[in-house]
């Protein structure tokens, strides 16, 4: 077992680092190899994004993240609510999920109670090509919601084979062959057959001594139907050679070739070549131009080493410059800067500037409770515009309903800069009391026949134990003996479909119980639980067919 020096660290991952030793000293044929080691040492940091550093590579690790918890009546109403992290104690927000939303009617988040719509959630599904044996389809949208079956698809016909008739081909001593056959244009179908390779057909040839001049060959087997052979060349012996140098012959004078003869025979290359004369070539005038030179017509000995020439050169003209002004750049067309070009060739010193392209700035247009809103962009420089990122409308958030005296009910709505008041029918419920009477009253505008006026509490919230509420918003009044219990939106009752927790201000049953009123005049008491202030009752409407409960305020000293 050797020892190694650490010659340092380097972070691999999030779980471990590179660790970096010397060589060998024995074999030396891992010199600054690495091996992984997990990450050690170092403290906690103090929050839910920090964690450990390691004492040896120094990176950053085991960062514990976020907790997240959903208190209680959190929904924050369009479809999202808050979250706390139990750490740190961030506060975020997540999409509500659960209690049976769809497309078109709302569902009561499973985290926090609250009522939200799904609507559709649309899915992009790329098209698909028909092939020769399955159908296609061009590209489409689906809704992704749970239950919603929407979707734009059609379906595309299968296209059947594109048939192609295929000639035979006889096999050969190495490749297969096949007989006719059809195959289509698209796919991968075929009724193509494969016939085996023939294999060759030797014959045997005898050998061939090689001679000076001509190869020569071993004793070889070759084939009858194809190039298939065995043989293998002897080369020529050639010549044993004496060499003698080249003379090259000039315009007047001759010489030879470098030429060699052979000691065994009268083979020789040597030939005599004659003096060549000037061999000369026309060449045409060029006009000099501005920036290279030119010259007349003239002759020259085409020759390899012979100089010979009638050329006489003609100066470059150098350029005619003509000035050219600036042009800006707009958002939208390039421009250039001062530039010049010769008016004899295509010389130029032109630069072109890029178009500003548009510099939008934006102005957003909120919506209200009937109008949507949208953002307009308008450029700085050249005022272009459009109008984009449009934003649903509100929609009205009634306050309290009261009674307008003829069966009708109206409220304001709470937005800033909205005048509307709404306006609907009263549903009137009839219950029997406990003296024998009959107790009408309507549970949204609070308006009660042989009784005082049922006023809101405005500090009543409610929320789903079981099943689901169709709405959020809680109508809860009283006159003082009386408290009704409902559930309404813009001012239309709602019908909740299992149990529903109910939190009022404790004050209103202090020194009293709670006597629930069947509409047959039936009574019991109702127990209920006082929490930080609150009153916290559990209504059962799952086999309930009214959308309203009524309860009487009884003293504690009083009979039922």
């Amino acid at each position: 077992m050797e020892t190694r020096e650490i010659l340092g660290y380097r972070k691999y991952d999030s779980t471990s680092h590179r660790v970096y030793v010397t060589e060998c000293p024995n074999c030396h044929n891992d010199g600054n190899v690495s091996y992984l080691q997990v990450h050690t040492g170092g403290t906690q940091g103090p929050t839910c994004t920090e964690g450990k550093i390691c004492e040896d590579c120094g990176a950053e690790y085991d960062i514990p993240g976020h907790k997240w918890i959903t208190p209680a009546n959190s929904s924050l109403g369009n479809g999202t609510h808050r979250i706390i992290c139990l750490r740190c104690g961030l506060n975020g927000t997540a999409s509500c999920s659960g209690g049976y939303a769809t497309c078109t009617s709302p569902g009561v988040c499973a985290a926090c109670g609250g009522s939200y719509y799904g609507g559709h959630d649309l899915v992009q599904h790329a098209a698909k090509a028909p092939t020769c044996t399955e159908i296609g389809w061009d590209a489409y949208d689906t809704c992704s919601r749970f239950g919603c079956n929407y979707t734009t698809r059609k379906e595309l016909p299968a296209l059947k084979h594109d048939l192609k008739q295929h000639a035979a081909k006889a096999p050969t001593c190495t490749e297969i062959g096949w007989d006719a056959y059809e195959a289509c244009s698209r796919c991968d179908y075929t009724t193509r057959k494969e016939l085996p390779a023939l294999n060759h057909n030797l014959v045997q040839h005898a050998a061939k001594a090689p001679t000076c001049t001509e190869i020569g060959w071993d004793a070889y087997e070759a084939c009858s139907r194809c190039d298939y052979t065995t043989r293998k060349e002897l080369p020529a012996l050639n010549h044993n050679l004496g060499q003698h140098a080249a003379k090259a012959p000039t315009c007047t004078e001759i010489g030879w070739d470098a030429y060699e003869a052979c000691s065994r025979c009268d083979y020789t290359t040597r030939k005599e070549l004659p003096a060549l004369n000037h061999d000369l070539v026309q060449h045409a005038a060029k006009a000099p131009t501005c920036t290279e030179i030119g010259w007349n017509a003239y002759e020259a000995c085409s020759r390899f080493g012979c100089d010979y020439t009638t050329r006489k050169e003609l100066p470059a003209l150098n350029h005619d410059l003509e000035q050219h002004d600036a042009k800006a750049p707009t958002c939208t067309e390039i421009g250039w800067n001062a530039y010049e070009t010769c008016s004899r060739c295509d010389h130029t010193t032109y630069t072109e500037l890029p178009a500003l392209n548009h510099d939008y700035q934006a102005v957003t247009v909120a919506p209200t409770c009937e109008t949507d809103g949208y953002t307009v962009f308008t450029c700085s420089r050249c005022k272009d515009s459009y109008t984009a990122d449009p934003t649903d409308q509100l929609g009205h958030k009634f306050g309290a309903w009261s009674p307008n005296g003829t069966g009708s009910q109206s409220a304001d709505c709470l937005r800033d800069g909205c005048a509307h008041t709404g306006s609907t029918d009263c549903r009137k419920f009839t219950f029997r009391t406990a003296e024998g009477e009959t107790l009408t009253f309507c549970p949204v505008c609070g308006q009660a026949e042989n009784a005082a006026q049922l006023e809101m509490i405005e500090a009543a919230t409610a929320w789903a134990n079981s099943g689901s509420l169709s709405a959020e918003d809680v109508t809860a009044r009283t006159n003082g003996e009386y408290l009704s219990v409902a559930f309404e939106t813009a001012g239309s009752l709602t019908q909740p479909t299992g149990r529903v927790r109910l939190a009022l201000p404790a004050g209103l049953l202090e020194g009293k119980k709670l006597v629930r009123i069947a509409p047959d005049g039936t009574q019991a008491e109702l127990p209920f639980e006082t929490e930080r202030g609150t009153i916290i009752l559990t209504l059962d409407f799952a086999n309930s067919a009214l959308p309203v409960m009524l309860f009487r305020l009884v003293p504690q000293t009083a009979a039922l």
